[in-house]
């Protein structure tokens, strides 16, 4: 079974179903107008976090259960009523937040988009993801997408179509738990629903664990803008998020790849320790030449980028993107150390490095951007994301394997070196024939140094005609 096989079918479903996502959101942020589009935001940013406390890393768990090979069916049986029992500890936690003080609207669409939480209980797509039947997971996840997205285009007309979202969102999670429910009574037959709270207490500490590495994770991602927006304001809120928009666009990529590849670290880890290794080693070639002309163009790019996406208005937003850039490096290599603590049962250590990196992001913002504005937060996030890196590396190494990091990653870094030289002599030419050239630059430089991982893109006569050609 070839994992990166896999990774692309997934890969290719999760484009086509976040694509139908986005677009569902470019039409009602049109239908409903900027108020109501805005509590719909809000609310769908409360949710992400009660999302998570009905997840508390059980998903991830049980994938990781299943890649093992441990009988899916008597997983189920505890997984199922474990998400049951957090769903109702999230929509618990939704009639507090809805005590508050607040927006009517936001009162009243909060607690029916958590309800989704429910429906999400019985969603087996993490057997699937285990067994690594990527093909039939990327078909659940485009289904679901469409579903939401029809369902989004009948029900919302009009700006007092709001209350309607939440049905759309139910409409997309029941297609997907029907779609894998089925596939898995097929397959394995009926799951049993019978609790059992002795099966369940040996899941709550690992379970936990990995929530809790998870919920640090999205602190440190988005801890710098609610920072932003309680000391300098709305203003360079907006600033920063738009430096931010095109790195998170971009990290959709390493999310997805480590998304597929995180059963194949846990089969490999417990079947065979020579492959796992080789498989460790080709994640992190593939992936340092996927990053590293993320910094380089993020760097030598950022004002035309800017000025396209988001106007001369934005232009401040400039600087905090040139140091973003290089945090998306960061967290796609760190991906590899990360995800293998997890996959194979290390998650208490993922949680030290993310608690440790959490709170060194907010003490530097906190002491940075009063003086430095939004620059201090992204100088704060790259700070941080290199802490992360150093000490999810060393752990890594210390109890799971040693890899030579060096050796899997200098043909990247040299030909990002080529690469930003290319940008730079190239200043006079128009912004996007730039980025071309030195895109192709950073390719020639990869096939000349002989990196492995571009006989996965390039057929082997044209890498062989490229090599001579770099030689000549």
């Amino acid at each position: 079974m070839n994992p990166f096989r896999n990774i692309l079918k997934l890969s290719i479903g999760d484009f086509i179903a976040k694509a139908a996502y986005f677009l569902s959101f470019v039409y009602m942020a049109q239908k409903l107008g900027v108020a109501n589009y805005g509590v719909l935001e809000f609310a769908i940013a409360v949710r992400t976090y009660l999302l998570l406390l009905a997840d508390a890393g059980l998903d991830l768990w049980a994938v990781r259960e299943a890649a093992k090979g441990v009988d899916v069916a008597g997983l189920a049986a505890r997984v199922i009523p474990a998400r049951l029992m957090l769903a109702a500890v999230a929509l618990g936690a939704t009639g507090i937040l809805n005590a508050l003080p607040g927006n009517p609207n936001l009162r009243r669409i909060l607690p029916l988009l958590t309800l989704t939480v429910v429906v999400q209980a019985f969603n087996l797509k993490w057997v699937f993801m285990g067994q690594e039947r990527m093909a039939k997971v990327a078909m659940g996840l485009v289904a679901s997408q469409l579903a939401f997205a029809a369902a989004a285009v009948l029900l919302v007309k009009r700006p007092s179509d709001l209350m309607a979202v939440p049905a759309a969102f139910m409409a997309g999670e029941a297609v997907m738990a029907a779609y894998f429910w089925r596939l898995f009574v097929r397959v394995h037959g009926r799951p049993r629903l019978n609790f059992d709270w002795f099966g369940i207490r040996p899941m709550i500490q690992p379970v936990l664990t990995l929530g809790a590495g998870q919920c640090l994770g999205l602190i440190n991602y988005n801890a710098d803008a609610i920072l932003i927006g309680v000391m300098l304001g709305p203003g360079p809120v907006g600033w920063y998020a738009a430096a931010y928009k095109p790195v998170t666009a971009l990290l959709t990529v390493p999310v997805t790849y480590y998304l597929g590849l995180f059963p194949a670290l846990s089969r490999s880890y417990v079947e065979d320790r020579e492959k796992f290794r080789a498989l460790l080693l080709r994640s992190l070639r593939f992936t340092t030449m996927f990053a590293i002309p993320l910094g380089v163009g993020g760097t030598l790019l950022a004002a035309p980028v800017i000025h396209l996406l988001f106007g001369e208005s934005y232009a401040a937003s400039v600087p905090a993107l040139q140091l973003l850039s290089w945090s998306a490096v960061l967290v796609t290599l760190r991906g590899n150390f990360r995800h293998t603590l997890n996959a194979v049962g290390h998650q208490r250590l993922d949680l030290i490095c993310a608690a440790s990196a959490a709170a060194l992001n907010i003490a530097l913002n906190l002491l940075l951007i009063p003086g430095f504005g939004i620059t201090g937060a992204a100088a704060a996030t790259e700070i941080s994301e290199i802490g992360w890196f150093t000490m999810a590396r060393y752990l890594f190494t210390r109890h799971v394997i040693g890899l030579p990091l060096l050796g899997a990653i200098w043909r990247p870094l040299a030909a990002g070196v080529g690469m930003a030289a290319a940008l730079i002599l190239g200043s006079a030419i128009p912004w996007v024939a730039r980025g071309a050239l030195g895109l192709g630059v950073y390719i020639l430089i990869l096939i000349a140094s002989g990196e492995p991982e571009v006989r996965m893109v390039l057929p082997r006569r044209q890498v062989a005609a490229a090599r001579v050609a770099g030689v000549d």
